[in-house]
This record gives C-alpha cells, structure tokens and sequence, in this order.
C-alpha cells in the first residue's frame, strides 16, 4: 500500500471517488435534470392557474395537468436514479478506504494488535468510514445539488420580485450562517461519540471471546458493572449530540416559518394592488416553501460532514501510527537450509500504545510504538544453530522462549544486538523474504470459516502475485502428515467448509492442518512451539511422525515440553529469566550429571517446566 499523507475531509474525497469520474460525470448529468425539472414544475402551475382565472378553454387545462404530471414523476424517477447511483458510488469509495484501512492494520506490527482488541480495530475500520459512506454518497446529490437549487430559485424569485427574492436570500443565508457556528462543537461531539462506542465495542468483544471463563468463574456481575459505565458514556455523549442536532432543526424552521410569513405578506399584499396574479403569487409561495426542501437536506448533509470530519481525523490518526518492524529489500536470504545466529539480542515489549488523540499527538511525527519502554524480555542473549540442526528451547512460562520464535519471524525487532540468517541480518532483508524461508507453527492454530483449501494455502489462488497450489500437493501433504484418513471423510474433499477456530476439529487434527500449511510452503527454517495440552497416544503417535516429515532437512527451533521432542534436538537452550542459564550440544549436556538440562531429565520435563 502507498504511503498516505493526511489527509481533509475534501482531499480524501477526491482520491477515493476520482477512480469513478466517469459514473461522477453521469450522476452530474441526473442531478441537473432533476433540478430543472423542480424549477419547472412550479411555472406550469401558475399557468394553470392563471388559466384558470382568466376562463381559458378545458382543454388547456387538461394539457397543463398532464404535462405537470409527466414532470412530476419524470422528477421523482430521475431523483430515485440519482440516489441509487450515488449510493453505489459512495460505498464503491468507502470500500476502497476500508481496504486501504485494512491493509495497513496489516502492516503494523505486533507491538500494535497485542494492545489494540479486534472490536476497537472494528470501529475504527468500519464505524469511522461507515460515517464517511453517507457522506461520500450524498454529497453530491444533497450538498453540491440542493445548493444548486437554492441558487436557481433565488434567481427565480429575483426574477420576479426582487423583495421577495431578498426574502429568500436572507433566509438561506441566516440557515447557513446558524450552521456554520455551531460546526466545530458538533465535529467534536461527534468525535466523542465515535471514541465512546470504539470503547465499548472493544469491551463486549474481548468479553464476548471469554463468556465460557466468565460464566465458570460466576464472573457476570463484575462484567456487567464494568459495562454500565462505557453504556453511560455513549448515551453521554449521543445526547449531548442530539441536543445539538435538535437545537439545529428548531432554530432552522423558526427561520422557515418566519420567511413563508413574510412572503406571503409580501405577495398578498403585490396581489390586492394587483401587481402581480394568483398564479404568480402561488409561485413565490411555491418557490419559498421548495427552499426548505434542500435547505433541510443541505442541514442534514453538514451535520453529516461534520460528522464525517471527525471521522476523516480519527483515520488520519490510524494512517499515522507506523510499525517498528520496517521493510527492507537491501539483502536477499538463501534459498538453502538456514544457519542462525542471535548476538548478544537483548530486547523489551513496548507496553502501551493507543491510536487516540490524546495519546498520540496531532502533531507528532514519531511512531507511538517507539515512545514507551518496558523491561527487558532477553538480556544480552548470543548462541549459533548450525543449517539443518535443531535446536530444542527449554524454560519455565515467562523466561523469553517465545519471544526469541517471534524475534526470528520478526514479528518485533531487536532493541539491541543482531539475529541474522546465513549471515543476513533479518533487519536487511524484505518481510515477504524472511516469511518465504521460515515457517511458524504457535500452539493456537488459527483456522478460518473457508474450505480446507483456502485454510490450507491461506487464500494463495487469490493472490495474484503467487502462482495457486495444485490440489494434488496438497492431497499428497495430506496423506503425508497423517491426515489421509481425515481427508478421505470429508464430504467435498478440499472444498469442505471449515468452521471458525476449527469447531468440530480435534486438537491433534487442527495441529496437523497447521504442520500441512507449514509443510506446503516449504520453508528452510522452521519454527514449532509445540502445544503443551495432553493428547491420546495414538494422535501423539501422528504428530510425532508429522513432526519428523516437517523438520526433515530443515533448520529448527522448538520450544519443547515433551520428553520425545526434547531428545529430537540436536542442541539445548535453556533460558531463565530472559537470560541463557545452559546451552550446548543435547548429547554432551545429557551426559554431565551435573548439568541443568540433566537434572530437568530426572525430574520430568513436563514438571519441572510448568
């Protein structure tokens, strides 16, 4: 994705419906028509009404009433048009910008997703833009067209009169002017409002994804209580937004009537010197009351704006915040099994980060990422891992194990030292490059509501850079890590459907799917954090020989809690507090009685590291 600079409200409007100038040129071409046809059909009321009076024959009469019907409706099916195609186009733009959005919420690392929960990245992906949709549809229909048809019937009533048309005027005027004041007290309540519910929606989220906990622990009231006040804040501040917007509308009719008041003194008064005729005095009427029309719309369409202001600064914010992890092309890895090397790493989870105003400056340009410290995870840790070895990673919960696995992925980068492949810094090389050579498999496998396929190959045929893995590889990877068997009841083979999270999957089923993803992209390094739950023998049994089939040939680091996988490594790494309390060959550290790794034998692995 492109780097956006900040943008305006109207800047942000051009780049995301400048792509559709052509469906924009022919909704200019509706808006215009319909406009003429609502300036229109006032005149051929006064016609017939003079007409009338003046006793012309039935049959003018008839045609007058037939015509004012075809341009009544031929208005209203030109309007209907208009917003149907207004509406497409505004959410054709907004879906572009969520895109966008989304993209870059991909892009930002880590240290970002572990501090921000989904239901708060929601809103501000889809609430915020949802406001900008109205927006981006309506405007030109309700903003840029009804402001045209004020400036048209001021013309006509400054035809006709210009005391009523200064009538007219003033009363646009004032209704503008009274917008204009109370323009940034809205922009900012409404930016309450958008804060309020990206609380809340985060909030339900998170509990919603704990409601089994939550129940088991009799935890409902507390959840409850914490609710109560987040509800209060959007009630707070969609009042105090409603109240505006209420204020708004009372004050914007007063002015309606008063000016319907003095037109029709005006007139009345022009029609018993007989100045002017009934039909005439009907169209000034006519034209005033059709100002209220658009001027409503016009009111509704800036309170939109002001709404989509606010949203416009909150994405501007988001677009802000920057990753820590930076791209690189400046070295290319090996395509060939992958020696690693950490020197003297040493490295701290940046513990707060948030995308709010208050937080993260207006007018800051450093990443919010960088601006907080915390206490080190690893302390100054060096060690080697020659290609195609394994290296076995031990420590009790809390001593840096997976933080080293996230470190090589480069899921965060190091504050201090250097983690380098082949003698390539990671830092050097591209993210796509380090994520083509090494393989992750965490102990939460992350399956999607999608077919086995897609699952599989993490939606690969969709990705027009990458050439689609054939079903046959993925059949014969199947069979390979031990799913054969699995794979044969499926009820439409690679296209059945998978629930979210992997509902109905057995653990040792949903760790297998993993390996499989891992397997098919063929990585040079490998990295398992082996899952730590219980599991009957006989899927033991399939995920040892899994594992032996996905390390086969290939550089490896496993955080171990198993006896059987511990005597897999060739080396030993044992970590306490961040900092490397052993490390050495498995072999020579099981023979010396003495050391850490042995004595964890004799205790039991699985105890000894819980």
């Amino acid at each position: 994705m492109e780097a956006k600079s900040e943008m305006n409200h109207w800047q942000m409007l051009w780049r995301y419906l400048r792509p559709y100038h052509r469906r924009l040129a022919g909704l200019g071409g509706l808006l215009a028509t319909s406009i003429g046809l609502q300036l229109y059909a006032p005149q051929i009321l006064r016609d017939f009404l003079d007409a009338a009076e003046s006793g012309a024959a039935v049959q003018l009469l008839i045609t007058l009433g037939i015509v004012f019907f075809i341009v009544t409706v031929a208005q209203k099916a030109v309007a209907l048009w208009t917003t149907y195609l207004s509406e497409d186009l505004g959410w054709a733009a907004t879906n572009s910008l969520r895109a966008d959005l989304t993209e870059h919420t991909m892009r930002l690392d880590m240290g970002f997703h572990k501090l921000q929960t989904p239901g708060e990245l929601i809103e501000r992906i889809d609430g915020d833009v949802s406001n900008l949709a109205e927006y981006f549809s309506r405007l030109v229909v309700q903003l840029v067209g009804n402001s045209l048809l004020v400036v048209g019937i001021l013309l006509l009533l400054f035809r006709e009169d210009w005391r009523v048309g200064l009538v007219g005027l003033a009363y646009a005027l004032l209704t503008l002017g009274l917008l204009q004041l109370i323009r940034k007290p809205t922009v900012n309540v409404w930016r309450d409002v958008s804060k309020a519910y990206a609380k809340m929606h985060g909030y339900v989220e998170e509990r919603i994804g704990g409601t089994e906990d939550i129940r088991a622990n009799g935890g409902e009231l507390y959840v409850f209580n914490k609710l109560y006040p987040l509800l209060a804040d959007v009630a707070k501040s969609r009042v105090r937004a409603d109240l505006i917007g209420g204020y708004t509308f009372s004050s914007s009719y007063m002015l309606y009537v008063l000016a319907i008041v003095a037109t029709l003194a005006l007139a009345g008064t022009l029609f018993l010197q007989r100045q002017i005729t009934i039909g005439t005095l009907f169209l000034l009427v006519a034209y005033v009351r059709l100002m209220e029309s658009p001027i409503k719309y016009i009111r509704r369409q800036i309170s939109a704006m002001q709404r989509a202001i606010a949203s416009v600064g909150r994405i501007n914010e988001f677009l802000r915040l920057e990753a820590d992890v930076k791209e690189s092309v400046s070295d290319k890895l090996p395509e060939r099994a992958t020696a690693v090397s950490f020197q003297n790493v040493s490295f701290a989870y940046k513990d707060q980060l948030s995308v709010s105003s208050e937080q993260y400056p207006v007018n800051s340009n450093q990443s919010p990422i960088s601006n907080f410290q915390s206490q080190n995870v690893l302390h100054d840790v060096t060690f080697e891992l020659n290609a195609g070895k394994v290296l076995g990673l031990l420590g009790r919960t809390g001593s840096g194990k997976t933080t080293i696995t996230r470190l090589l992925f480069r899921l965060y980068d190091v504050d201090t030292g250097s983690i380098t492949l082949d003698g390539v810094d990671l830092r050097q090389a591209s993210l796509s490059d380090v994520r083509r050579h090494i393989g992750l498999v965490t102990q939460e496998v992350q399956l999607f509501a999608a077919s086995v396929r897609d699952n599989l190959t993490l939606f690969r045929r969709y990705d027009p850079t990458k050439s689609p893995i054939p079903d046959a590889k993925i059949e014969a990877a199947l069979e390979t890590l031990g799913l054969g068997e699995w794979f044969a009841s499926l009820p439409d083979g690679l296209d059945t459907e998978l629930k979210t999270g992997g509902r109905r999957l057995s653990a040792g089923q949903a760790q297998l799917l993993a390996f499989t993803r891992v397997f098919l992209r063929d990585p040079q390094l490998v990295i398992l954090d082996e899952a730590s739950s219980r599991l009957d023998p006989a899927t033991e049994q399939l995920l040892e020989r899994a594992i032996d089939t996905l390390l086969h040939g290939r550089t490896a680091v496993i955080i171990a809690h198993r006896l059987r996988t511990v005597q897999r490594a060739d080396d030993i790494l044992i970590l306490e507090n961040g900092r490397i309390q052993e490390h050495g060959p498995r072999v020579q550290l099981l023979s010396n009685s003495d050391s850490r790794f042995s004595q964890l034998l004799r205790t039991g692995i699985e105890e000894a590291l819980a």
